[in-house]
């Protein structure tokens, strides 16, 4: 398990991500407090980051822009 240290932001605390997690600036995830666990779902970026790959695919199929 990796260990992230909490910093000042501001008037708020945070954390800097490592990039291993994949998520760009602007990313929104999900987080949720179990007792003394913090548990951050990235699922859902997943999930936009893999729609915004196939709309990018079908408009470079729609532009005759395909490699094959």
């Amino acid at each position: 398990m990796k260990q992230i240290k909490v910093r000042n932001i501001g008037n708020s605390v945070g954390i800097i991500l490592p990039k291993e997690l994949g998520l760009i600036n602007g990313d929104i995830i999900q987080a949720e407090k179990k007792g003394n666990l913090f548990i951050l779902d990235t699922s859902k970026v997943a999930r936009e980051h893999d729609k915004k790959l196939v709309e990018d695919s079908f408009a470079d199929f729609e532009k005759e822009l395909i490699i094959s």
